[in-house]
């Protein structure tokens, strides 16, 4: 049977700074906003804060964004963000994220490849079982 993954969830407040002329948030601002969401979800589910994260064996990065833009976030609205790993494929992690307002009605979504490097080679290597497995639920007996 397949395990469930974890899935992380984040809330945002839409700062001024991040406004378009329109009352919109900056199209570049969706990017940061889910790159900074997974930081967030490592951090609190994983444990992995900058500090540990300079101290693995491997480093992540985000090789590709996908965004779809489906309505406008607006200023000082309260945004919530949710993602999973939907799978791996070799080196690629692939992450669904989406964002909704506080009504729950869908703002964005976005599917992020996130790709393993191992930090001796600089190179990409597969996500090895024991990493991959911290992005889903314990198996229960």
């Amino acid at each position: 049977m397949a395990r469930a993954p974890i899935v992380y969830k984040t809330t945002h407040r839409v700062k001024f700074s991040e406004l378009d002329p329109y009352n919109h948030v900056n199209t570049g601002v969706y990017a940061s906003y889910y790159a900074d969401h997974r930081m967030e979800g490592l951090r609190e589910y994983v444990g992995w804060d900058l500090e540990t994260l300079g101290k693995l064996p491997f480093m992540v990065w985000v090789r590709r964004m996908e965004i779809d833009f489906l309505r406008p976030a607006r200023g000082d609205q309260e945004i919530v963000i949710t993602s999973f790993v939907r799978e791996f494929r070799g080196s690629n992690a692939l992450i669904e994220c989406s964002m909704a307002d506080s009504g729950g009605n869908p703002v964005s979504r976005c599917l992020m490849t996130v790709a393993y490097v191992d930090k001796e080679t600089s190179r990409a290597s597969d996500w090895p079982a024991d990493v991959m497995s911290l992005f889903f639920e314990k198996e229960t007996s």
